[in-house]
């Protein structure tokens, strides 16, 4: 692809990641002189209608969303069974990078990049689309440290319907909830439990849950609590804020997470520092001083009663010559008064004393009160709350509304330990201190359920683990056995079958198919043998005759081989297609060529020089055992350096493979298999 040009606009300049369903490369776009990502669908997987429709979908999801936090889409297209996507060309690395880089996150940065990423999820559940694959290796940290969630290739559109309506469990099995493990109900809180797996690696450097195999990981999602962050990791530090917002996320229950995104940006805002509320509060008790009249509180033990009365006339003249208030009346009357009569200096103090005990009096009794006014305004109850589990549903609902509180049944699961309408989990523990209207939630118990066992056969093998534990059940016995119709990896048999009765927790025993059985013989030696009696010959080691070319020769006579495309004493699969190559007897001789007159004889003449024969060649590879998957470069060696011929991605379940060379003269080729030199060969066309 280096070097392609898509859409008469993209210039692909260098490969720079890929996954199991794309390519990603690096492009220039002609048009507006910039970098772009272009994400190419794998060439095997073009002719799979779910897969190509898979892609199709994470260009109309993707496309429809525009934050700073989501990589953008540009462009689509499709050119020759090439399926692409432009995007955004984001300059840094994944999250899992980093993080491996780095060992662990700070709780700093680590709330930083959550939140950044939940603002992404906000807006692309606010367009009604769940993501469905949030991990750290889809949310990319650019070099200014924003964080961009990409790779909507398993999102959907959010419903009330959004069900895995499939036998194969979609997402990544160390990061994917519950629900997706069990094949159930997805929704907007499912990308939040993914987040919560990510938030919880961020801080501690491990992911919660992990096994030697995917089905362990999956049934570990769905079975067991993760262990807090904080015993986790020994010494971490990590606030207790933080650490409760990782493991509300990671409740097993949907309903017992947060119930949107942004109930969770909210929480995750408040360990930054004071809330609103706590401002508000402060603004309330820090009133400004005032002063007021004298007051006389008196408290009547009949019906708890403040009275409060000014205590005489002289105290209310104090209380307005304090403010400057007196009246021209009253200066008047104070002058007739001081001509009258002098008033004593005991008299003058005694006004002073009065005034102050006002003031005073005053005072106390108004921050009293304010706080009385306050308390009983600003406190709000609180109860304990009890045990729920046992009892019946009815019952719990009366206890629970009867304390104040709000009673809601989350779901109804299937329970042999306790009967139907019997509580069997709940969302406060007991004794916890809630304040009026806090909602408590239950799981209602649906009473015994009657197991049968569920259909193994024709399911991939990786699907038992969960089926089973879905009905009760767990897996007994796994064998292998060669199948011919049955594709490797799937059940081809179980025991018990299906539909009949079982207890919880029996065990099922079933056999897995490794597809059919490969016979391995050493490659004849055909070389100068008669063609037919060398076609008899691959017959009978179980191999097939492939095809049969003719090619003039000094050496061997008409109608024998010359090469074959297994070398002899190789081992080779039965069934193998095995290519010939037939002398079609000694090269015809040319006849001589009637010389103009003036030339000399036997001179040869400019530009007579025989060409060299060029041709195609069959060159067979046989393949490793010991991978599923490998790629094969073939490239022709020159003096003039290396040029690659041949390169893709096979699946070794083929045993070998056949590659038609074309070339001239004799040339020599190399062949890769994982970047490693796996054989040098010369080849004469």
């Amino acid at each position: 692809m280096i070097g392609r040009v898509l859409g008469n606009r993209y210039e692909i300049v260098e490969k720079i990641g890929g996954g199991g369903m794309s390519l990603v490369y690096k492009a220039k776009c002609r048009v507006l002189n910039r970098y772009v990502a272009i994400k190419i669908l794998r060439d095997e997987l073009t002719s799979d209608p779910d897969f190509v429709e898979k892609f199709k979908q994470e260009s109309l999801s993707a496309a429809s969303l525009a934050h700073p936090n989501i990589v953008n889409i540009y462009d689509t297209g499709i050119e020759e069974d090439i399926y692409y996507i432009v995007m955004e060309y984001v300059k840094g690395e994944t999250l899992k990078k980093y993080i491996n880089r780095k060992g662990r996150l700070s709780e700093q940065e680590t709330i930083k990049i959550s939140r950044q990423v939940a603002e992404a999820l906000k807006h692309a559940h606010t367009n009604n689309i769940v993501h469905r694959d949030i991990k750290p290796h889809n949310i990319l940290i650019t070099e200014e440290g924003i964080a961009k969630v990409t790779d909507f290739g398993i999102a959907r559109a959010a419903t009330s319907s959004t069900i895995n309506n499939t036998s194969n469990v979609i997402g990544s099995v160390h990061y994917f909830s519950p629900e997706q493990a069990r094949g159930g109900y997805v929704d907007e809180k499912s990308d939040i439990y993914s987040l919560g797996i990510v938030m919880y690696e961020m801080i501690t450097g491990v992911v919660p849950f992990d096994a030697d195999n995917h089905i362990s990981v999956a049934m570990k999602q769905i079975q067991e609590k993760p262990v807090p962050p904080s015993k986790k990791v020994k010494n971490l530090q990590i606030s207790k804020g933080l650490e409760d917002i990782i493991m509300k996320s990671l409740e097993k229950h949907q309903s017992f997470r947060f119930q949107n995104v942004e109930e969770l940006i909210k929480k995750i805002d408040s360990l930054h520092g004071g809330s609103k509320a706590e401002e508000n509060e402060t603004e309330i008790i820090d009133s400004p001083t005032m002063v007021i009249p004298a007051i006389n509180a008196e408290l009547n033990d009949d019906d708890n009663v403040i009275n409060i009365d000014i205590i005489d006339e002289n105290s209310d003249k104090a209380f307005k010559s304090f403010f400057g208030e007196d009246t021209e009346e009253e200066n008047s009357n104070m002058k007739q008064n001081n001509e009258k009569n002098q008033v004593s200096d005991e008299e003058k103090k005694k006004n002073i004393k009065i005034t102050i005990a006002a003031v005073l009096s005053a005072l106390v009794v108004a921050v009293i009160g304010g706080v009385i006014a306050f308390k009983a305004i600003m406190y709000v109850p609180e109860v304990e709350v009890p045990k729920l589990i046992g009892r019946n549903e009815e019952e719990a609902q009366k206890i629970i509304e009867g304390l104040g509180l709000a009673f809601k049944v989350a779901s109804r699961e299937y329970n042999n330990e306790y009967e139907e309408g019997k509580v069997i989990e709940q969302s406060v523990d007991e004794g916890t201190k809630l304040k009026e209207n806090y909602p408590v939630e239950v799981i209602v118990s649906k009473g015994e359920k009657e197991i049968t066992v569920p259909n193994l056969i024709g399911r991939y093998a990786i699907e038992a683990g969960i089926i089973l534990s879905e009905e009760g059940l767990k897996e007994g016995k796994v064998s292998e056995a060669n199948s011919d119709t049955v594709a490797a990896g799937q059940i081809i048999d179980q025991h018990p079958d299906a539909d009949t009765p079982a207890n919880e927790n029996d065990a099922v025993d079933y056999v897995v198919s490794i597809g059919p059985k490969i016979t391995y013989v050493p490659m004849p030696n055909l070389l100068n043998q008669d063609v037919e009696n060398a076609k008899a010959i691959i017959k009978q080691n179980g191999l097939t005759v492939g095809e049969v070319n003719q090619e003039p020769s000094e050496t061997v006579e008409n109608g024998r081989v010359i090469r074959q495309s297994v070398d002899a004493g190789q081992e080779v699969a039965q069934g193998t297609s095995i290519w010939l190559t037939v002398s079609s007897g000694k090269p015809a001789e040319e006849e001589p060529v009637d010389e103009e007159p003036g030339e000399n004889p036997g001179t040869e003449q400019p530009g007579e020089e025989e060409e060299p024969s060029s041709g195609s060649y069959p060159l067979t590879i046989t393949l490793p055992k010991n991978k599923d998957k490998v790629t094969v470069v073939v490239q022709r060696v020159t003096d003039g350096g290396r040029e690659i011929v041949y390169t893709k991605e096979v699946d070794t379940s083929e045993q070998s493979i056949i590659i038609n060379i074309e070339g001239t003269g004799t040339q020599m080729y190399e062949i890769y298999i994982d970047n490693e030199l796996y054989d040098r060969t010369e080849i004469k066309f």
